[in-house]
């Protein structure tokens, strides 16, 4: 009898120690707006402001040098995240409207759910999003747009980070016993829809700026002509092209930043102080870079690197993570969602496009990317302006970008092509030089390819939260029933100014008369 005792004793120990599983990391996702790479002190020796947190968190983990997004505005590039595809794989190209439930049904927050991960979505989330997508996460309190730069929250006003640093420790509060969270934390800033803390609004007042080696007129009259007159083009001399305006503009985006910092840290405390902290993964990252008079140009949306290059750092405190590591991999937005399920121990499903970071992280030799495709095909009729379309790829060292000219014809198209190691501005195109016409074409095969295999799926929609430039003709029967009262708004103005309908659609400055009169539409 005591040997059978002692044999289940055995049986049972072994049986434990095989089925042993290695506890699942948390993870926090800081997610910023509009943030360019040379905004932080461990980017930038220069940098006018202190970040001492986000420092210490790429200090004590990975920071990557070469981090990119793969479409750079706001709504694509969230999407992105959560997917891990391509726009032209996610099919998100436009604002509010929500991800196709085939495409939602794959974003990584789910597949950690199914996992057993607690999960939420606290700001601005930017794509839109239906009732029954909100409740397949645990915690969402988000905005499909920009969101308020304050809230009335607890009997009194709490600017975006601190609202976010206090729903944060609410989500965490929530989280049941034994279960791994993950929480996205999509902050406004430095977008400029946001604002300064109160604490930190003037805090640059007696720094003065330098505008960019790029913001000139010649830089400027480099740009296509069709790009140049685009939305974000600013003209010296008004607003943002006096010193005073952009001073002004400036000094506000760095003190924005100063308040996404504070909140991080206070994160970190957090994860202290409640025994969270050696076991949860922290990556920062941006929705994409801005220009910032580059090209005599304000605001993303361009091939351009102050746009598609952002600060990206991963701190993962476990024992296995690489620690105090500078990597220069090139590593994009689409490789979050692979990363996170990877981590999680979730196989990596197959429609996605990026790549787990897992083996990076760990410090094991892994072969990786040698180049990265992007793609900008959003372009709301901001009346009277637009945005100019682009795509392209980008290697370590070279940039091939195709500027698609949709409004004289859909076929045309203007080229650039950069050669990085010598001219990091990109400041001259050397799609003519004869020196690098086998880059160029290489470059040329080399995105045709990936577009063969990858078929844009950008289609014009004329009854979307926003009219797509150069949209073909619309169907007014179907408009008129879709949307009442912007068809009723047009119709009175174009009885107002006494012409026919066919005049009102196809002649330009009547309509562009009245889409800035009535209906701020086409």
């Amino acid at each position: 009898m005591k040997n059978m005792v002692l044999f289940a004793l055995l049986a049972l120990i072994l049986s434990s120690g095989c089925n042993k599983t290695v506890q699942q990391p948390n993870f926090l996702i800081v997610f910023t707006d509009d943030q360019r790479l040379n905004t932080l002190g461990c980017y930038n020796d220069d940098c006018p402001i202190q970040t001492p947190n986000l420092d210490r968190l790429a200090e004590e983990g990975i920071k990557f040098s070469k981090g990119f997004v793969t479409t750079p505005i706001c709504v694509c590039s969230r999407a992105s995240v959560l997917t891990g595809r391509y726009i032209t794989n996610s099919r998100v190209h436009q604002f509010v409207t929500p991800m196709e439930r085939g495409v939602f049904e794959h974003i990584y927050p789910r597949y950690l759910q199914e996992a057993g991960y607690f999960t939420g979505q606290l700001g601005k989330y930017g794509v839109g999003i239906t009732e029954e997508q909100e409740q397949s996460f645990d915690v969402y309190e988000g905005t499909a747009y920009q969101g308020p730069a304050f809230r009335e929250y607890k009997g009194r006003t709490m600017h975006d980070a601190e609202w976010l640093t206090v729903k944060a420790e609410e989500f965490l509060d929530q989280v049941p016993e034994g279960k791994p969270f993950c929480l996205q934390l999509n902050y406004k800033e430095p977008h400029p829809s946001s604002r300064p803390a109160p604490e930190d609004d003037h805090l640059l007042d007696a720094y003065s700026f330098t505008r960019s080696p790029m913001d000139t007129d010649e830089a400027a009259e480099k740009v296509p002509e069709f790009v140049r007159t685009d939305l974000g083009n600013y003209k010296p001399g008004k607003g943002f092209g006096t010193e005073a305006g952009f001073n002004n503009h400036m000094r506000q985006y760095y003190e924005k930043i100063v308040s996404v910092d504070r909140s991080v840290g206070q994160l970190q405390e957090m994860l202290k102080e409640k025994g969270l902290a050696d076991n949860t993964v922290i990556i920062f990252l941006s929705d994409h870079g801005t220009q910032h008079g580059e090209r005599h140009f304000i605001g993303k949306w361009r091939p351009y690197d102050e746009s598609l290059r952002i600060p990206f750092i991963i701190y993962d405190p476990r024992e296995k993570a690489q620690k105090r590591t500078v990597m220069d991999e090139l590593v994009l937005n689409i490789d979050i969602a692979p990363t996170l399920l990877d981590l999680a121990g979730i196989k990596v499903p197959e429609v996605m496009d990026g790549m787990s970071m897992k083996d990076l992280i760990n410090g094991k030799s892994k072969d990786w990317r040698e180049h990265f495709f992007f793609e900008h095909y959003c372009s709301p009729c901001m009346v009277p302006s637009y945005i100019a379309r682009n795509v392209g790829v980008r290697f370590k060292d070279l940039k091939y970008i195709r500027w698609i000219e949709v409004e004289a014809d859909p076929d045309k198209t203007i080229e650039e092509f950069y050669d990085l190691r010598q001219d990091p501005m990109e400041a001259n195109n050397l799609i003519q030089d004869p020196a690098y016409m086998e880059e160029v074409e290489q470059a040329r095969t080399t995105f045709d390819l990936w577009r063969e295999e990858n078929p844009s799926t950008f289609r014009f929609d004329f009854l979307g939260s926003r009219a797509q430039f150069g949209a073909p003709e619309v169907d007014w029967v179907q408009f008129r029933e879709a949307k009442p009262a912007e068809y009723a708004r047009i119709k009175a103005e174009v009885e107002r100014l006494g012409v026919s309908w066919e005049t009102a659609v196809n002649d330009w400055e009547t309509r562009l008369e009245i889409c800035t009169n009535a209906v701020y539409w086409y």
